[in-house]
C-alpha cells in the first residue's frame, strides 16, 4: 500500500483528510467511553438485584414505541396530504396476514 503524506496531497485535500482522521479518532474514543459507561451501568443494575436482560427489553420496547409513533405520524401525514390534494391512495395492510 502506498504511503500518503501531506506533501503528496493538495493542501485542501490534506486538511480534509486530517480533519476526518481526527474526527474519526475522537468518535472512536467517545464510543469506547460509552461502552465503558454502559458496562458500569449494567453492573450497577445487576448489583441492585435487577435483571439486566429485562431492563434492556423494557428500553427496547420504549425505543420501538417511538419508532412506531413516528411511523403512525408519517402515515397520518400522507393520508392527510392525499385527502387535501385529492390524490387517490390505496392502503394495503400487510399486518392482517400475521
Amino acid at each position: 500500500m502506498e504511503d500518503l503524506t501531506h506533501a503528496s496531497l493538495p493542501p485542501d485535500t490534506a486538511m480534509k483528510l486530517s480533519a476526518y482522521i481526527k474526527r474519526l479518532e475522537r468518535l472512536l474514543e467517545e464510543m469506547d467511553l460509552l461502552k465503558d459507561s454502559l458496562k458500569d451501568l449494567k453492573a450497577a443494575i445487576k448489583s441492585d438485584g435487577f435483571n439486566v436482560k429485562a431492563v434492556e427489553r423494557v428500553v427496547a420496547c420504549g425505543r420501538n414505541k417511538e419508532a412506531a409513533d413516528k411511523e403512525a405520524e408519517f402515515i397520518n401525514d400522507v393520508l392527510l396530504y392525499a385527502s387535501v390534494t385529492g390524490t387517490p391512495i390505496t392502503i394495503d395492510n400487510p399486518r392482517k396476514f400475521w
